[in-house]
């Protein structure tokens, strides 16, 4: 790589997402002006071209990046291979063969016309031959600096750099694959560059004081115990399943799915002239294996994910590293959290434990990704005191014990109730013809949705404390929000004619990031009266991304 960086700029050289003390702030005093002779950086006419910012770094893709385009060529290409050899079919090697080339001729184009560009005010990336890209981004609108190691990287001393901005569309730059010293100095670059913007923002006649990177204050450090219990506590026998229905239709394309279904088919009769007892306890067995695979399946993703997860805090900027074989880091800004979770499950609340999470501005993760990679995570599991002890870190001034909850209104309870009744009218009005007196099971639903109703209503909650709101919810778990008011985008009051008839409304807030947070049955005077407090606090609150 090179790099025109001046000495002074460089930070510590330590993996990113590893434990060591920060090295001293590097500083930004020296550098070449933009588009001075040697610099390189990209100029052009009018505001586009950074006319006087000096350039800290600049470079281009590690080397090494062709050496995993090549492993991923070969990986790509051998699935059609090996069939194309099994089966004699020429065109399946034909097809390995192309994506190996075309994959290989996309990793040479990319590492060739790949750079990058770092100054006080932006961050530039330009790449491509035919279609040539320039990408800009500001570095006060840079909200997010994320990063990747796969052992492979990590044997190679590579780290995959995303950079994160408001507009929700996605990672804006993703530098891969850099050194990880490289990494590890734009990352102390841009912190410095983030706190110096927030500096120069400040109001007029405010002491403005040297920026400086500070010292590194660990928050939450996971243990193994907790993971095993987010493992035992999430049950993923749904993927077990998924992959016995994946090994099946493989089987198909291999011709082997009938003979399976004929084996299978035939171990079922065996087993129905053995009697009932042994039939329910293959039954039996096979619901607990089934179990138990989903078990262990939970606990391996629990430690490959969240190993030795470590949330600290440097200045207003929160760090995030965990990760067994990938080992992931990415950077929080405090300003840019919008909404705070704790959620409890049955079995955790049960055992009193809790995950937290923090959504951001702009996240540019859906929910299922941010669930499947723990990108939203700032907490993977511990117990309810710990974790809530996290919580103020993230919205200063809010005490998770003492908010003041208030209860919906008992018409929920009538609500649910008049719903089990019509499901139970229509359940009965096909079970009965059907059935006969065996039909009437139908009325369980009649006391199981006062139970829900009773059940929804002590958990269903809201609160305004200070600066912040609250909403509560969950039937056999519960699930808490809690968001910062100057971060409120919109509130919206709706009812259905089921809420008008009942006298309820639903009140829903909207923040810049993540999903919204609304609070249902509530009574409608007291939704009309809260939708315009909050409008109007909300308004009056200086908003800031």
């Amino acid at each position: 790589m090179t790099s025109s960086e001046p000495e002074a700029t460089r930070g510590p050289a330590s993996v990113p997402g590893g434990d060591a003390a920060p090295a001293p702030a590097p500083s930004l005093g020296a550098g070449p002006a933009a588009g001075a002779p040697g610099t390189g950086v990209p100029g052009g006419p009018g505001p586009a071209g950074p006319q006087a910012a000096r350039l800290l770094a600049s470079g281009h893709l590690h080397p090494a990046i062709l050496l995993l385009r090549l492993l991923d060529g070969v990986r790509q290409a051998l699935l059609p291979t090996i069939l194309g050899l099994l089966t004699a079919q020429v065109w399946l090697l034909g097809v390995g063969v192309a994506f190996f080339v075309l994959g290989m001729a996309y990793a040479l184009v990319r590492y060739v016309t790949f750079q990058y560009w770092l100054t006080e005010d932006e961050l530039i990336t330009r790449e491509g031959i035919l279609e040539r890209q320039e990408r800009r981004i500001p570095v006060n609108r840079i909200q997010d600096l994320a990063f990747e190691q796969s052992i492979l990287r990590r044997v190679l001393g590579l780290v995959v750099v995303s950079v994160e901005t408001a507009s929700g569309q996605g990672s804006e730059a993703r530098l891969d694959s850099l050194s990880r010293s490289e990494g590890e100095r734009l990352r102390e670059v841009l912190l410095l560059l983030r706190e110096r913007h927030a500096a120069a923002a400040a109001p007029a006649g405010a002491a403005a004081p040297a920026p400086a990177v500070p010292a590194e204050q660990v928050l939450f450090r996971s243990q193994g115990g907790e993971l095993f219990a987010l493992g035992l506590t999430n049950n993923r026998i749904g993927a077990i399943l998924a992959a016995l229905f994946g090994v099946y239709e493989l089987a198909q394309q291999f011709g082997l799915g009938r003979p399976l279904g004929g084996a299978f088919g035939g171990a079922l009769q065996r087993l129905s002239q053995s009697g009932v007892l042994v039939l329910a306890f293959v039954a039996v067995a096979i619901v607990f294996l089934a179990l138990l695979g989903g078990w262990l399946v939970s606990v391996a993703a629990s430690f490959l994910l969240f190993h030795d997860f470590t949330l600290a805090r440097r200045g207003d900027v929160f760090q995030l590293r965990h990760g067994l074989l990938t080992r992931r880091a990415r950077a929080l800004p405090r300003r840019r959290i919008q909404r705070v979770l704790v959620e409890q499950t049955f079995l955790r609340r049960l055992f009193e434990l809790a995950v937290v999470r923090a959504d951001s501005a702009g996240s540019s993760f859906g929910a299922g990704e941010n669930q499947s990679e723990g990108l939203d995570v700032v907490v993977p599991l511990a117990g309810v005191a710990r974790s809530e002890a996290v919580v103020p870190w993230f919205l200063p001034g809010l005490d998770v014990q003492r908010v003041p909850w208030r209860p919906v209104s008992r018409m929920v309870i009538v609500r649910i109730l008049a719903k089990g009744a019509l499901a139970t009218a229509v359940l009965l009005g096909f079970a009965l013809p059907l059935a006969g007196p065996v039909g009437l099971l139908a009325l369980v639903l009649l006391p199981l949705a006062w139970l829900v109703g009773v059940l929804s209503y002590r958990n269903l909650a809201y609160a305004r404390t200070g600066i912040h709101v609250a909403f509560r919810h969950g039937v056999l778990g519960r699930y808490r929000s809690f968001l910062p008011l100057h971060k409120v985008q919109a509130v919206v009051l709706s009812a259905d004619p089921i809420d008008r008839l009942l006298g309820l409304a639903r009140l829903t807030v909207h923040v810049a990031g993540g999903a919204a947070s609304s609070m249902a049955h509530l009574p409608r005077a007291e939704a009309r009266r809260w939708m315009h407090e909050l409008a109007r606090d909300a308004a009056g609150a200086r908003f800031v991304w």
